[in-house]
């Protein structure tokens, strides 16, 4: 039986109210924003999306009629933004207020803009010559982001830093041939080049190091001896999607498609298994779950590869750079897609076909056991409900898999793969900072830094969080053996950050306020994680300053309507004052209280030659286990 597919069409609205902006509607509220005072020509769009209703009225009368669009909008000619609240009910503007200092974020469209124009500019052209290339055909132009070092240059503008590289052909790997010492420094606003910034002449790597099936060497050498795989459900998929909402077994949850997010799960919920008063006795985990910022930073300091540090939600947005994913090659099996839908910056819907796939895999083994004196032998088998996305963030692929597992384990599973960003080794740096993976080419040393927010709902709003260190008792009276250890829990009080302690397994409890289980202990969830990687940046730098929130492995801040990014609204050249790190200053309370978790993980980056043209996929994530949620195995239930 081959892949199969269903469609959920993504101008439909529904009635749920946490669903995305339809494009009528994105439409509707671009189209009110135009007629405020502070609109004019030279104005653009950074992002209209969703306004939610209030969280603890979620499920009333008034949050299904709720319907509000949070528009953002930027002057290009005066570097001011506005953010404004579009009421769509009633066709009308709610507020509109100037944020002063922010700067939006980078749109595709700016990207390609640059691009462009830097390889039309006459400095440019001969910067080029000098290096013995004239034939700007395929020239590839990268806009990085430029970050917040405190230069001259960047006052007052809105700018990227571009990378250089050349390709002989249109399909060519320019990450072969990096341009290094030359640099363009370029004003999105103006539309114009800022400086060309030259550290010396070094000669292009030429050799080619390419992957794509278009061309014939790659072509040629593909394997014949894979034999086929089905993936087959003749009767159909287990789960079920109504309005975005998907119900899987013992798990219910709402998909939602943010533009700068990506994929959102809100409203998660679990079953109890066999209730004993005959209800279907749904029981909250996790208000919201989300990616809210990543960072990369790079580890080379010489000439411009300091100013290499993307954060590629905050600056980029994962949801613009979303891939229209394809059966039978990025999911398998049958097939739920789920539409996205972006504005650009004029405020014109675009969507991307099957942003988001929802299937179900075979997992192995769920448990075992043979009773070795009756010879019985009981096993059952395991599956997994998948929701992914997967992002292009320039020479990175990103995909988001978020895992529902029959015990009631929640996992996020972060692959990362694509192509290095690469430099040309120069006399300064040479390989110190990174590996040489082909002649003249150098990839740098870096880090993939996620930060996930989790609005946690274990059994209600009413929750703590517990740190649980693994610790050997000393040797004496009541350890004669040496054998003893055991696990201490510690509740915190006010918000903050905590750090990984591999000495002692640390993990975090999520506990209940106020509902225990069988034997009368507050039911609970265990955050495990998967990935803890330390940053090796100075704190006090100032990319150290903006990404804060990658120097503690969790945070924890009771719920701030407003406090939804770890390293702020407006991340594109911030300076780090608004940052989870100046939130948690205030030693609020987060006992007994609705908390919400900000959970950093990620890859520690040195790059290997295996790595190299195209990279295979690195694995990192964090795993959400019931710790007492339960009163025994919720899975006794599964047949054999």
């Amino acid at each position: 039986m081959p892949d199969q597919s269903v469609h959920t069409a993504s101008a439909v609205r529904g009635c749920h109210p946490l669903n995305a902006l339809t494009p009528a509607e994105i439409e509707a509220a671009a189209h009110l924003t135009r007629a405020l005072e502070a609109w004019h020509g030279e104005c653009r769009f950074e992002s209209i999306g969703t306004c939610y209703p209030p969280k603890h009225g979620l499920h009333s009368d008034a949050a299904r009629t709720w319907r509000k669009a949070e528009v953002c909008f930027y002057d290009t000619l005066d570097n001011t933004l506005y953010e404004a609240v579009v009421d769509l009910n009633g066709s009308a503007v709610d507020r509109v207020q100037n944020i002063p200092g922010a700067r939006p974020a980078i749109s595709g469209d700016e990207f390609m803009m640059c691009a462009q124009t830097v390889a039309q500019h006459s400095g440019f052209i001969a910067a080029m010559a000098k290096r013995g290339i004239t034939d700007l055909t395929h020239i590839q132009v990268d806009p990085f982001s430029a970050g917040n070092f405190g230069l001259a240059a960047e006052n007052d503008r809105r700018l990227v830093h571009c990378l250089v590289y050349y390709r002989n052909n249109p399909f060519d790997n320019g990450y072969a041939h990096p341009v290094e010492g030359l640099n363009v420094l370029f004003d999105l606003n103006r539309n114009e080049v800022v400086e060309l910034i030259e550290h010396g002449v070094h000669e292009v790597p030429r050799d080619e190091a390419n992957y794509s099936r278009h061309f014939p060497a790659i072509r040629e050498h593909l394997r014949a001896d894979l034999q086929r795989i089905d993936i087959s459900q003749p009767n159909g998929p287990t789960f079920t999607v109504e309005d975005h909402v998907v119900t899987w077994l013992n798990w219910r949850f709402h998909v939602e498609f943010h533009s700068r997010e990506g994929l959102v799960l809100n409203d998660i919920q679990v079953r109890h298994p066999r209730a004993s008063n005959g209800t279907e006795n749904w029981r909250d985990l996790c208000h919201r779950a989300s990616i809210a910022e990543m960072v990369v930073p790079y580890g080379d300091p010489s000439f411009n590869h300091f100013r290499k540090n993307a954060f590629d939600v905050g600056e980029y947005g994962l949801g613009q750079l979303a891939n229209s994913l394809t059966l039978g090659c990025d999911c398998r099996g049958f097939i739920h897609y789920f539409d996205g839908v972006v504005a650009n910056t004029r405020g014109e819907p675009a969507v991307i076909e099957n942003a988001i796939c929802l299937h179900e895999e075979d997992d192995g083994m769920l448990w075992k056991h043979t009773d070795y004196m009756s010879e019985d032998v009981d096993v059952r088998r395991s599956r997994r409900l998948v929701v992914s996305m997967i992002a292009t963030v320039g020479n990175y692929e990103y995909g988001f898999y978020w895992n529902f597992y029959l015990d009631g384990t929640l996992e996020l599973e972060v692959k990362a793969t694509g192509i290095m960003n690469t430099a040309g080794v120069n006399a300064v740096s040479g390989d110190r900072y990174g590996t040489e993976v082909m002649p003249g080419v150098v990839a740098h040393n870096h880090l993939h830094l996620f930060c996930a927010r989790l609005d946690m709902a274990v059994d209600g709003q009413q929750n703590r969080l517990v740190e649980v260190d693994v610790v050997a008792d000393p040797p004496g009276p009541d350890n004669p053996w040496g054998n003893a250890f055991r696990a201490v829990p510690t509740t915190l009080a006010r918000e903050g950050g905590r750090e990984r302690n591999a000495q002692t397994e640390r993990y975090w409890r999520i506990e209940s306020s106020d509902r225990t289980n069988a034997l009368g202990q507050p039911t609970a969830y265990r955050l495990h994680p998967h990935g803890s990687v330390r940053a090796f940046n100075d704190p006090g730098s100032r990319l150290g300053k903006r990404a804060a929130f990658m120097f503690k492995q969790l945070w924890c801040t009771p719920y701030n309507e407003a406090e939804r990014y770890p390293a702020g609204r407006y991340v594109n050249q911030s300076t780090g004052e608004d940052s989870i790190a100046t939130w948690t200053e205030q030693g609020r309370s987060v006992r007994d209280t609705d908390i919400v978790l900000w959970h950093t993980f990620g890859l520690l980056h040195i790059p290997r030659l295996e790595d190299w043209p195209v990279q295979p996929v690195a694995k990192t994530g964090f795993s959400l286990t019931a710790d007492g949620f339960f009163d025994r195995n919720p899975t006794l239930e599964i047949p054999t």
